[in-house]
């Protein structure tokens, strides 16, 4: 080991408080890194382990596939594992949904009950062939009740169509006229014990539009019969390449297979792929979700994007984390000024002196690194312990974080931790090679003033006296010092702002893309007659009803297409005369449309005979059927009339019909959400103009979803009606938004200790490196209340400039990123105010109480030891 080295370790030691702040700085910077990416593994294993138990092991499915060929699965070695299923047939059963008048009988292996996304809700799973399951919709969306214990006895059969052709659960149900045109034949009965009521089976075994509510009973395997679903698990081996496994087992060219799975085909390889399949004779699903999570995360679009995310969060810790401890290194070289003069003076060379600031970057780091990864991999442990048990109620079933020790996450966060401390000891590395040795020992190097900049204005003498202007003149004198400072507070200040204003446009464009709802029970009563609307008044005034709409509406057929000049030029599409425009009028209920126009500021008596326009919505780009805009379709405006016919059941009964735009809105009423439609919505006594007796639906939020249904029939028993409930679809999407609530903001807190840890670095060695400074000014007199006030406005100053270059930075960065994500969502721009004021009040925070906190600390100091003493 050479001198200087040595001389790099003994000077660690002697500054031991310096070198645990910056060990500490490595630390938290790697610990971040490791715990995003431990954290985004962690997330992947997540979903991969919420799809099994949700929609099953399984990477492939071949339905009505024969004994003899079923037989083949077996001998397959690319195979890891294999699930049955043998359909039984279809049973009349009492059900209120006129679209699902069946129960579907299907056997299941033991495997299957294990492997494909059959979660028990109560009792247990079939042992025998004698008991069965049934599924919690037959319940509320059938409105069949049963419960575990009692006996059920089915006339199950074969569902054909008129022609005799066999139907499956893939085939919804045939009706002409609004009558079925189907039937069961070759029946025979069965009786079964109810022994377990389980979840909604997977689309894929119980599409949404199958005609029957799937009951499982027991199949043994040794036993599968003539016909059977199998579900197989490609092995581990293979699953990268799972489309020639698949191609293999359907005799169809795997090159084909594989670019129609990733939409890359043309129309004659899609022909030709098809033309080879259809030789197969069996249909096929691929769990293409569960293949693409266990393969390529990253291709899948949803995955992608948290994939983005995670880049940009991992980018921003690396920046923030560069200056952080580039800071340590910058104090550490001004602190060895005088010693890098000397060395110099007696032969050190610029590169010798170069590689001593790396080295010691290396050993900073050796120690550093190690502790963060484990400082990380704790932190994600205790992060996934915490959310699991705060969502324990929230979250469905198996959607709960593991813990998983990633190896690329602890590569990633080695490679990253070294990068971020090289580059931070490269600016330093640089200036301490280039230090004068003259300049060094007179420590004149960071001083460098003209003698018209030590004027200091009226008002800070006036304001501060002796103290305000020698705090002035320090700033204009020790410029190189005080930058840094500043700079790590400026970047704290616009990557805060910059990373805010990236979540909420990530929250935004998912919330864009996701389906969500803002009710979870609907009605639908296909009578509009005044004694139903008055008992659907009834029912929103139940007491478990929080929100609700009465929702009835009427098509208005308008003359020409009227497209607005932002549409136009969006879509490329122009105004067609020879073509028809269609708009929705909508009633919202009396209380619904007072709380409505009320929250518009609008006044019932000027709004009660015209319409308020709501046309504001994604629009698909026609040429990039990815990306999406937000924007109005027609030119119509407030003030405008609107003229047009109103479309009744029956054509010859169509009637003119004009409104005055009152208003116009980008607000939608509650209901409303999942419609992407334009319409006018009018008041109770403006819409009773246009009604032509269509019906009414009405949309509820409850705190009590399945009390309010048992309510709502009731009231409506004997109507034509169909109820739909959604609680559990709507709380999973909810619970999905706070699970991602809680990462994306989670971010923004975990930079922030970075950001609030660099400025207290930045400000505390800045202070201590001044120590001798401030011994100097009180051994001549300098009084405590003047040396606060020289420090108030030091603070002042600091915060101030630092919000100066922060502020504008950081409103230009959001800008930036909100222009990114604009390409897919169209939102506007909002300047995130939030973030500005929250930066603004910590700055001005935090510097006061870390100087409070140096000061106390300076103060306990011996003024003569201090300015004797050089290490800190």
């Amino acid at each position: 080991m050479n001198l200087l080295n040595k001389l790099t370790i003994k000077n660690l030691l002697l500054n031991k408080k310096r070198t645990i702040v910056t060990i500490i700085g490595i630390i938290l910077s790697v610990a971040l890194i490791t715990a995003v990416a431990s954290m985004y593994a962690s997330g992947i294993q997540m979903l991969i382990n919420y799809e099994k138990l949700q929609k099953g092991d399984y990477h492939v499915a071949f339905y009505d596939v024969s004994k003899n060929d079923a037989e083949v699965f077996k001998d397959n070695h690319k195979i890891d594992k294999l699930s049955y299923i043998s359909h039984m047939g279809y049973a009349n059963i009492n059900s209120k949904n006129e679209y699902k008048p069946y129960v579907s009988v299907a056997k299941f292996t033991k495997n299957s009950l294990e492997s494909l996304g059959i979660i028990l809700v109560e009792g247990r799973l079939p042992e025998n062939d004698t008991e069965i399951v049934i599924p919690t919709h037959l319940r509320s969306n059938g409105r069949v009740e049963y419960k575990v214990g009692d006996t059920i006895t089915l006339d199950v059969g074969e569902r054909v169509d008129s022609e005799g052709n066999t139907l499956s659960q893939l085939d919804e149900l045939l009706k002409e006229n609004d009558i079925a045109v189907e039937r069961i034949i070759n029946t025979k009965k069965y009786t079964y014990k109810i022994v377990g009521i389980i979840e909604r089976p997977d689309y894929s075994i119980e599409p949404f539009n199958a005609p029957g509510y799937t009951l499982i009973t027991y199949l043994d395997e040794n036993n599968l019969g003539e016909k059977v679903d199998v579900f197989a698990r490609i092995s581990k081996k293979h699953v990268n390449k799972w489309y020639e496994v698949v191609a293999g087992i359907t005799g169809t060219d795997a090159s084909l297979f594989e670019k129609i799975v990733n939409s890359k085909a043309t129309e004659e390889e899609t022909n030709t792929f098809y033309e080879q399949f259809s030789k197969y004779g069996y249909e096929m699903y691929y769990n293409q979700y569960l293949i693409m999570l266990e393969t390529n995360p990253i291709k899948n679009s949803g995955i992608s994007g948290l994939g983005a995310v995670i880049l940009v969060v991992l980018g921003i810790i690396v920046f923030t984390s560069i200056f952080c401890i580039k800071n340590s290194f910058d104090i550490s070289i001004t602190e060895k000024t005088k010693q890098y003069g000397m060395l110099k003076s007696i032969g050190a060379t610029k590169k010798q002196i170069r590689k001593n600031v790396f080295y010691e970057s290396t050993i900073l780091g050796v120690f550093g690194i190690p502790l963060g990864i484990l400082v990380g991999f704790l932190a994600t442990y205790i992060l996934i312990l915490i959310t699991n048990i705060l969502l324990k109620n929230a979250i469905a079933e198996g959607f709960t974080l593991v813990f998983v020790v990633s190896l690329p996450a602890v590569l990633i966060a080695i490679a990253l931790g070294f990068v971020t401390i090289y580059l931070s000891a490269l600016g330093s590395a640089r200036r301490a090679s280039k230090i004068s040795p003259i300049d060094s020992i007179r420590n004149s190097s960071d001083i460098k003033i003209k003698g018209k900049k030590l004027k200091t204005p009226k008002f800070i003498n006036k304001l501060f006296g002796i103290g305000g202007a020698i705090s002035y003149k320090n700033l204009k004198r020790n410029k190189k010092k005080y930058r840094t400072t500043i700079i790590s507070i400026a970047v704290s200040v616009l990557v805060f702002i910059s990373l805010y204003s990236f979540m909420t446009e990530a929250m935004s464009s998912v919330s864009e893309e996701i389906k969500s709802y803002d009710y979870n029970l609907n009605i639908r009563v296909y009578d509009n007659e005044e004694e139903n609307l008055n008992k659907a008044i009834e029912t929103t005034r139940l007491e478990n009803v929080t929100n609700c709409t009465l929702y009835r509406f009427e098509t208005l057929k308008i003359k020409g297409t009227h497209f607005s000049d932002e549409y136009m030029k969006y879509t490329g599409k122009k105004q067609d005369n020879d073509h028809d425009s269609y708009i929705t009028v909508i009633a919202l209920g009396k209380e619904q449309y007072d709380k409505y126009i009320k929250k518009l500021g609008l006044d019932y008596d000027y709004i009660k005979d015209k319409a308020i326009l709501v046309d504001y919505r994604s629009i698909q780009n026609p040429n990039n059927p990815e990306q999406k805009k937000k924007l109005s379709e027609l030119d119509f405006k407030k003030g405008d009339t609107i003229e047009g016919k109103i479309s009744a059941l029956i054509e010859e009964n169509n009637f003119d019909y004009s409104i005055e735009i009152g208003a116009t809105s980008k607000n939608i009423p509650f209901g409303l959400l999942e419609y992407t439609t334009k319409y006018l919505i009018v008041s109770e006594e403006e819409y009773n103009k246009v009604n032509t007796n269509r019906g009414f639906t009405v949309f509820y939020d409850s705190d009590n979803v399945s009390k309010l249904q048992d309510e709502v029939e009731k009231i409506f028993d004997g109507e034509n009606y169909y109820i739909n409930n959604i609680e559990e679809e709507t709380k999973n999407i909810k619970n999905l938004f706070l699970l991602l609530g809680i990462f994306l903001y989670g971010f923004i807190i975990v930079i922030s200790l970075i950001g609030i840890t660099n400025i207290f670095n930045a400000i505390t060695a800045n202070m201590q490196l001044r120590r001798q400074e401030f011994a100097m000014l009180k051994s001549v007199g300098m009084t405590n209340k003047e040396f606060k006030k020289m420090i108030r406005l030091e603070s002042i100053f600091m915060g101030l400039k630092s919000l100066l270059y922060g502020l504008p930075i950081g409103i230009v960065l959001s800008a930036i990123i909100h222009y990114l994500f604009r390409n897919d969502n169209g939102l506007p721009y909002r300047l995130p105010v939030i973030a500005i004021v929250v930066s603004i009040l910590v700055v001005f925070i935090l510097i006061s109480l870390i100087m409070k906190y140096s000061m106390s600390k300076i103060n306990k100091q011996n003024t003569i030891e201090t300015i004797r003493n050089e290490n800190i």
